[in-house]
């Protein structure tokens, strides 16, 4: 009984915050979990096409997939292992054997699944490096990082230790418990630990196994852990139902800064909040729209010199109909569009609010200046 009340009462609220328009019509009756994230991603899992095989490079060449899913790099059936074995890793991230472990839930070989991936994804060379100074050297990783796990971060998201991986919890992290001020995450809520051959094992928090491929494309000339540097990555939406731009993920947690229910509730084409490229919803951008309001400047953006790009690298972008990284890369601002990443970093940064460049820094400075070019007005 108490289960099916928590489970009635989160599809209500789902239904509530989350479906664009229609929540009189549809609020009644809905005691399935399921039936609420179909609404929240029209044409989700039960109606999409069969998905498009990314090629390895397109999909980053992801790992904890197939050959490359080691059982025993996680798990530990009796809580102590005495030797390695195939897949493990050199030098063994958890010390010497024999190795003794403390008995966990999921036979996890840590407390908890950030405890567990932070000890090979934080300071450990030839893995990805989440969590401060990267150990690999890259300049300018594609993700960002994160601070250690438990610390209070207003430059990006905060990790946390011991939160439920239950996906029926995950918006009680921010409504009925805390708000996205005190919100955390897990590697997981984003990421799939067991693989599921999307780029960089991405998937709908609220939904794992629900979701599309997502259009996040690698330089095929690219090795090791370059592979994770910017410049190395390109963002596309190939325009098919089987395929979103990768940041459609962040609207499982942060819906009300995509769509135009949000962006421009009254339709009068004056934007209420900032446009966000939300393919799912149907609502795209790209710089050049704004011109005949004089609100962008597409000559400036395509030029990428002056100000706003002084000490700003170029801003990242979604292109349209891009299925690859070469398409992806390319800079037109008929075609680029401004998305989460275009302004944050989906880990976080050394700025505030995860930017990618310092909201203080003067008008030389700020990002907003690439497509608006209004620093030397």
């Amino acid at each position: 009984m108490e289960k099916h009340l928590r489970r009635t009462a989160f599809a209500s609220f789902a239904l509530v915050c989350f479906v664009l328009g229609s929540v009189t019509t549809l609020a009644d009756g809905f005691t399935d979990i399921n039936a609420a994230r179909s609404l929240l991603h029209p044409g989700g899992a039960s109606a999409r096409q069969p998905a498009m095989t990314l090629g390895a490079h397109d999909a980053g060449d992801v790992y904890h997939n197939g050959a490359t899913l080691y059982c025993s790099q996680c798990h530990v059936m009796h809580a102590s292992t005495q030797h390695p074995t195939d897949g493990a890793l050199v030098p063994d991230p958890f010390g010497p054997f024999p190795q003794s472990f403390t008995p966990s839930p999921h036979l996890l070989k840590a407390a908890d699944p950030v405890a567990l991936c932070l000890t090979c994804h934080d300071g450990f060379a030839g893995i990805p490096d989440v969590v401060g100074a990267d150990v690999n050297g890259l300049s300018d990783r594609a993700g960002g990082f994160f601070a250690s796990a438990n610390e209070d971060n207003p430059r990006g998201h905060k990790l946390e230790y011991g939160l439920s991986s239950d996906p029926n919890d995950l918006c009680y992290r921010c409504h009925f418990v805390g708000s996205f001020a005190t919100a955390s995450v897990t590697c997981i809520d984003c990421h799939n630990p067991h693989g599921n051959a999307k780029a960089r094992n991405l998937q709908w928090a609220s939904w794992p196994g629900g979701e599309p491929d997502f259009g996040l494309y690698t330089n095929a000339g690219a090795t090791g852990m370059q592979k994770y540097e910017s410049q190395n990555i390109g963002y596309g939406n190939p325009g098919i139902s089987t395929v979103r731009e990768v940041t459609n993920m962040c609207t499982d947690c942060h819906h009300v800064f995509s769509g135009s229910y949000y962006i421009d509730p009254n339709g009068n084409g004056i934007h209420n909040l900032h446009p966000t490229y939300d393919s799912e919803r149907g609502s795209t951008n790209n710089i050049t729209q704004g011109e005949p309001r004089g609100t962008t400047d597409p000559a400036h953006w395509s030029g990428g010199t002056g100000a706003g790009f002084l000490s700003t690298p170029r801003l990242r972008f979604v292109n349209h109909f891009a299925a690859d990284y070469a398409s992806a890369t390319v800079v037109d601002p008929d075609l680029n569009g401004v998305f989460c990443l275009s302004c944050h970093k989906a880990h976080g940064s050394d700025k505030a609010f995860a930017l990618a460049w310092d909201p203080v820094a003067g008008k030389f400075g700020e990002g907003c200046d690439q497509c608006h070019a209004r620093a030397l007005q």
